[in-house]
């Protein structure tokens, strides 16, 4: 198989290139010209781990097509930035990619968000929602850009379904945390461990293993998916104190759990009017929508045996030393 990885420079994309790679299939990691000098560590891992690097001005319909995929997967994301950048990442590429692998006669894996699925009327806070029946079907409240084009990438997708010929799929992951996770919230994680203190909120999050995620991704890849859209989110939902003591097990310390659920419940209580005050294109915005929903999402069509959280923890933990001990042999 020929994989095109569009937006793989990156978390998901060293793990989901790595898994190809081990399983013998050919990989081209597609990105804006510029981007490997962003994040030169995994670069270099693409590289030495056989990959190839297409590197474009600008992502376009026609020299994606060129490529020749047999699958394309769609990885890009942001956080933070303008409604215009949010819905180029979100949609305007996106609808390139799925042209280029329509002209192809090639499959396309779209890497969406469980925050594409918005606040839904009728559906209290905290329930479990699975894939509705219906594409984002029933009444749907979305507040931070993040939400409004992902659901709007999400749309544009399944509306060119024709043109793909079925040959599509749409997975909606959880809170990333394993091997290469090099954003900032996981950066503070570590170094929060130096504490020894694990607050407990009272909320739990949407967190899934990266590795899982990518296994998903190469089910994909084979059809497996096809026409579907998945939550891909682990059934554990851990608090912030649960990871915090996973790590601090790890690293064989003591460390102090510290009940605090009255603030938790604070905080939910005044989420929707914070959500109002602050900015739409911020990461706040998008993390305060989770923290007003709480929803608990669950898949009525993947049947995995996912990695627990002690594996997410260790699996973090052990590639933050591993990129440690490369940055200082290196004197970075």
């Amino acid at each position: 198989m020929r994989a095109v990885v569009v937006g793989g420079i990156g978390y998901l994309g060293a793990n989901l290139v790595g898994l190809m790679r081990n399983l013998g299939h050919e990989v081209v990691v597609v990105g804006r010209k510029g981007s490997e000098k962003k994040r030169p560590q995994i670069t270099a891992y693409l590289q030495g781990i056989g990959a190839k690097l297409a590197l474009f001005p600008r992502l376009e319909e026609g020299a994606l097509a060129e490529l020749g995929g047999d699958v394309y997967f769609y990885l890009i994301g942001k956080l933070s930035g303008s409604l215009q950048e949010f819905k180029e990442a979100h949609v305007m590429l996106l609808e390139e990619t799925a042209r280029a692998a329509a002209r192809s006669g090639s499959r396309l894996v779209h890497v969406s968000s469980t925050g594409a699925v918005g606040g839904i009327k009728g559906v209290k806070p905290g329930s479990v929602v699975y894939e509705e029946e219906e594409h984002l079907s029933g009444e749907r409240e979305y507040r931070s850009f993040y939400e409004i084009t992902k659901a709007e990438g999400e749309r544009a997708l399944v509306r060119m379904g024709k043109e793909l010929k079925g040959k599509w799929s749409i997975l909606r992951p959880g809170i990333l945390i394993g091997p290469w996770g090099y954003h900032g919230i996981w950066r503070l994680f570590r170094r929060s461990l130096s504490l020894r203190i694990a607050p407990f909120f009272g909320v739990g999050l949407p967190v899934v293993d990266v590795r899982d995620v990518a296994e998903v991704l190469v089910e994909a890849a084979e059809g497996k998916y096809d026409g579907m859209w998945l939550h891909v989110v682990s059934p554990y939902y851990p608090e912030a104190g649960d990871l915090i003591m996973e790590g601090c097990r790890y690293l064989k310390r003591s460390c102090l759990a510290l009940p605090l659920s009255p603030l938790g419940k604070v905080a939910i209580a005044l989420s929707p009017l914070a959500i109002s005050l602050v900015p739409k294109g911020s990461a706040l915005s998008l993390a305060l929508s989770g923290l007003k929903y709480r929803y608990k999402f669950a898949s009525r069509v993947l049947k995995k045996e996912w990695r627990d959280v002690g594996e997410m923890v260790r699996g973090l933990l052990e590639w933050q030393d591993r990129a440690a001990q490369a940055g200082a042999a290196a004197g970075i």
